[in-house]
């Protein structure tokens, strides 16, 4: 027999419905601080206490509650953003359903207190799993204070799925970020177990905020492109080394994951890899925002267009950032080109480092020369190499079409692009030094102010840091008055002599937080450093003496893979005499 169809009592229902809104902390943050929004806030106070699991705070300066409407606040689909059908059909408010406050009364113990623009007193509210338990006149400061803790303490088994104060402190923080990004106006603040977090916004422009979460020594670009009513705006921070693709997407304000916006970068062709800002301004009948539990995402009415827009703006942007390139990107030992460039090149004998450390080698056959100088069979010839030593040394002839470096060595010319040439010396130099052993600090004689943007990072991952070498100083050490943490060593590696220490630390963090795999992290973080050096690397078209050309070519060759730069592109093109030779009928 059939079960019988009942209603569901009220406080079952409730929480359901709760469920579906409130998933963890990060989620009740988002919800308040877009209410926090929407009523013209300009300052926004969130503060946490073990990352939100056991209370949320948040407090604005914005248009505030009237007194005798704090109960209906809390009442489901009750709100002041929409009136009829027609409004859901063109909303331009963060949140508009009335679901929030009801949905995170019915799963914590909440608090409201707010006092409405105009009223001289405020008044509290009160509840517990959904049930107003106190409301009263009261005084309060003008704008809205929402305190909500213990959430999940009626759902036992939701409140097992929420991950450490840690990662759920992470997603706070993150949303934070994100919205001081498309509202640069106002300010945002964020403390979790008293301590100070993040102090961000408060910005003329998106680009000052993402001066201040990127960092001054970011290469980030930016393009834009519009159709009619409808634009797109896109930041892109090409981060050297970066394996991801993260892509943050805006609708008219509103934080969503769009797969539009994602399909029409991955379609321009380009690298895409590092970091992504995306917003789209578009008129509000144009796209339909309920159609998610919690509004995280959107569905264009018109698709196409809005694809088209952002893919003509990513190709203009991936053009002026270098996103572009002939050869694809190789990875570490696998450059897209012979083991041997010049075929019958054979470079001179050199240091080769192996497993076991550094020590002499040379090659156990030489190549035999068919028609032209191309390879055929190798040939066992060890007396062949001992016979190189006594030609002439290599010559440096210059430099050549923008600055390629120009060689006549004992078996041909050779052309090495310098730039490329000094990317993979500075990467396999950080390596050696690194080898994944605990590394030296080095003392800064003046200490470097940590930028706000990541002082959370830093307090989250402070024993990594550490043991990678870095040292800092906070609020409250001894000898320490300033209110900003300070770094006071960084670590000791080769080849990172022109990296700022800021940029190190920025480095090591994106590595800590890609690599989920703690045993990897390691590894992670100097392949990043390495790939951040290349920066550094000798430009292309810099003026260089035989002296320094020949060192930077002797010093190539005692690489391990010296025949490509760590991102795959080549770094010396071999001419074989025999091939002069044959080309010239000699």
């Amino acid at each position: 027999m059939a079960n019988v169809i009942l209603k569901l009592e009220r406080s079952v229902a409730s929480r359901i419905a709760a469920g579906e809104v409130i998933e963890r902390p990060v989620s009740a943050a988002k919800e308040l601080i877009e209410n926090s929004i929407d009523s013209g806030a300009s300052d926004i106070r969130v503060a946490l206490e073990q990352g939100g699991k056991t209370s949320i705070v948040i407090e604005d300066d914005g248009c505030g509650i009237p007194r005798d409407q704090l109960p209906l606040a809390l009442e489901r689909y009750a709100t002041s953003k929409i009136r009829t059908l027609d409004d859901l059909e063109r909303v331009s408010t963060l949140g508009y359903r009335g679901e929030a406050l009801s949905s995170i009364a019915a799963v914590s113990r909440m608090e409201l207190r707010s006092m409405a623009a105009g009223e001289t007193s405020g008044g509290m509210i009160r509840c517990e799993g959904g049930l107003i338990t106190a409301c009263a006149d009261m005084p309060a400061a003008p704008g809205t204070r929402i305190q909500v803790d213990d959430l999940f303490y009626n759902l036992p088994a939701r409140r097992k799925f929420m991950k450490s104060a840690t990662t759920e402190l992470k997603r706070v923080i993150q949303v934070v970020q994100d919205y001081a990004l498309v509202h640069p106006g106002i300010r945002f603040r964020v403390s979790n177990d008293g301590k100070p977090l993040i102090d961000i916004g408060d910005a003329n422009s998106t680009d000052e905020v993402l001066t201040a979460l990127w960092g001054e020594e970011s290469r980030s670009v930016k393009a834009a492109a519009s159709s009619g009513e409808a634009s797109v705006s896109l930041w892109w921070n090409n981060l050297p080394g970066s394996r991801r693709v993260n892509v943050t997407s805006f609708v008219n304000g509103r934080r969503v994951q769009d797969a539009t916006i994602r399909a029409a970068l991955n379609s321009t062709g380009g690298s895409i890899y590092g970091e992504w800002i995306a917003m789209v301004a578009i008129p509000p009948e144009e796209v339909d925002v309920n159609i998610h539990p919690a509004k995280a995402e959107i569905r264009f009415r018109k698709s196409g267009a809005i694809f088209e827009l952002v893919r003509k703006a990513a190709s203009d942007l991936l053009l002026s950032g270098g996103g572009f390139s002939a050869r694809p990107e190789a990875s570490e030992g696998q450059a897209g080109m012979p083991l041997d460039p010049w075929e019958n090149y054979v470079p001179p004998v050199g240091p080769m480092k192996n497993q076991q450390g550094w020590q002499a080698s040379r090659p156990e056959t030489t190549p035999a020369k068919g028609r032209g100088g191309a390879s055929e069979v190798g040939e066992p010839l060890s007396s062949a190499w001992d016979k190189l030593s006594d030609l002439p040394a290599r010559k440096y002839l210059g430099q050549a079409q923008g600055g390629y470096l120009v060689f006549d060595d004992t078996r041909g010319l050779c052309l090495v692009d310098a730039h490329a040439a000094h990317e993979r010396i500075l990467y396999e130099e950080i390596e050696d030094s690194y080898s994944g052993r605990q590394v030296p600090s080095q003392q800064l004689v003046l200490e470097q102010e940590v930028p706000s943007a990541i002082i959370a990072a830093v307090g989250l991952h402070w024993d990594e840091l550490a043991a990678m070498g870095f040292s800092f100083r906070i609020p409250g050490d001894e000898g320490h008055d300033t209110e900003t943490a300070v770094m006071t060593a960084l670590p000791a590696l080769r080849g990172l002599g022109r990296l700022s220490p800021v940029e190190m630390l920025r480095s090591a963090l994106r590595g800590i937080e890609e690599e989920d795999d703690p045993s990897k992290r390691d590894r992670e973080v100097w392949w990043r450093w390495a790939r951040t050096a290349c920066r550094d690397a000798i430009k292309l078209g810099a003026v260089l003496g035989p002296e320094e050309a020949l060192s930077l070519f002797e010093r190539l060759e005692r690489c391990r893979s010296p025949y490509s730069c760590p991102h795959g592109r080549p770094t010396t093109i071999f001419l074989a005499g025999e091939k002069l030779r044959s080309w010239f009928e000699r």
